[in-house]
């Protein structure tokens, strides 16, 4: 199967959903992995594989090499016993992702924020995806979230034929693609940069492409990334600026008052850290013109994605997958629990891994999004030091905070069971 098949697939999938009555009804597509039983999959060494796709009625074989997926950042899906997946077969290449940190929450926000991104105003390169069956060896081994391979996003984004000429790295400077060494050298480069200085900025404008930067700050801002400094992938064509591109959002919307943009915009220097992406965003934000960048392409956004937009997302992925939970959670719920332990309370009965779900997909649409647009306009204002008339001509008026049920997770199950 080529890449554009895929696409083209994925696309017409997407349309078949949007239509009344068929969202619930469509099955998803699976994909059969076979192996040898006694092969150990790892991140470093890769096992051969006959990988079967099966959607809309057709199936396509092909020969892979099959590894386990390199978590950057997220504890949960490295601990998951789903592990994620990354299966390279010629043309043929994706991740199955196991949804890391919000494999146990609404499985969906990953999808949610990557089409809305796709749809929304502020480019950024950002992988397209959809929900499967994954069998290995017979075995059923759950739903997953099929993805492009990041290099493949950025081919698709900036319209490459291929990736001759193309480095990406992760945000721990770790090539995914190409030798990455340039990277370290131009973030040493930039660390030195006074961006008060006119000469200064135009160093940076060389080593990085900012537009490009501050649009990833600005999706990431807008959704509440809480690790909004970690989900990042750095890109470079040929000798050009390095350039961004989304990473993972399984840590986007667990709250309508994330404040990570305060973390970033004022970070405190005694305290750790955020890392070096954190401190280029809080040295930009504090230049006029790369604040005003940045501010005109998060009101884009917060104009652009209101509350009825993103609800309507999060339903169109939510009702995708609803009809596959059930096998999903029979299979996993137990698993999951023992493997994370006390700290997460992740409910080890099935069905009440299913109802849990449901209920963080309910806190997602109408408690979370409810308030999401005051809790946003109120921290730009606040950690920015935005004028009321600024914040009108980048944002509009400022909403009232609304309402929203308080009931909690325990109320919710003892209300539905």
């Amino acid at each position: 199967m080529k890449k554009i098949k895929w696409f083209v697939l994925l696309g017409c999938l997407i349309s078949l959903l949007a239509l009344p009555g068929m969202a619930e009804e469509a099955s998803l597509p699976a994909i059969r992995i076979t192996y040898a039983a006694d092969a150990e999959l790892s991140q470093e060494e890769a096992v051969e594989a006959q990988v079967v796709l099966a959607d809309a009625g057709e199936e396509t074989s092909l020969e892979a090499q099959m590894r386990l997926h390199d978590s950057t950042l997220d504890v949960v899906e490295t601990a998951l016993p789903q592990k994620s997946l990354r299966v390279d077969g010629g043309e043929t290449r994706f991740i199955l992702y196991n949804d890391g940190n919000d494999a146990i929450y609404t499985k969906i926000i990953s999808a949610v924020c990557g089409n809305l991104i796709a749809q929304g105003p502020v480019a950024v390169p950002v992988r397209a995806q959809e929900p499967v069956e994954v069998y290995r060896n017979g075995e059923y081994w759950g739903l997953y979230t099929r993805r492009e391979v990041i290099e493949d996003a950025i081919v698709r984004f900036e319209g490459l034929a291929d990736t001759a000429g193309l480095k990406v790295a992760d945000v721990n400077r770790k090539a995914v693609c190409g030798d990455v060494t340039g990277l370290t050298e131009a973030f040493q480069s930039i660390k030195e940069l006074d961006l008060s200085l006119e000469e200064d900025r135009q160093t940076l404008e060389e080593l990085l492409d900012t537009e490009s930067f501050l649009n990833w700050l600005a999706v990431n801002a807008y959704f509440g990334t809480a690790d909004l400094y970690g989900e990042i992938y750095f890109y470079q064509i040929d000798e050009g600026p390095w350039k961004c591109a989304a990473g993972d959002f399984a840590y986007a919307l667990i709250t309508a008052s994330d404040n990570s943009l305060g973390r970033v915009a004022n970070q405190d220097e005694a305290q750790p850290s955020l890392g070096e992406t954190a401190r280029l965003a809080g040295k930009m934000l504090k230049v006029s013109e790369y604040r005003d960048a940045f501010l005109t392409k998060l009101g884009a956004l917060y104009q652009a994605l209101p509350v009825e937009v993103m609800q309507a997302a999060v339903d169109t992925e939510n009702a995708r997958i609803a009809a596959v939970l059930p096998a999903h959670t029979a299979r996993w719920a137990d698993a999951f629990a023992q493997a994370l332990g006390d700290a997460y309370s992740y409910p080890a009965d099935a069905q009440e891994a299913e109802l849990f779900q449901q209920y963080r997909v309910y806190r997602l649409r109408d408690k979370t999004l409810v308030q999401r647009p005051w809790y946003l306009y109120d921290s730009v204002q606040r950690e920015l030091e935005v004028t009321d008339e600024d914040m009108t001509r980048y944002f509009g008026s400022k909403p009232e905070l609304p309402e929203v049920p308080d009931d909690t997770w325990e109320e919710y199950k003892a209300d539905k069971l």
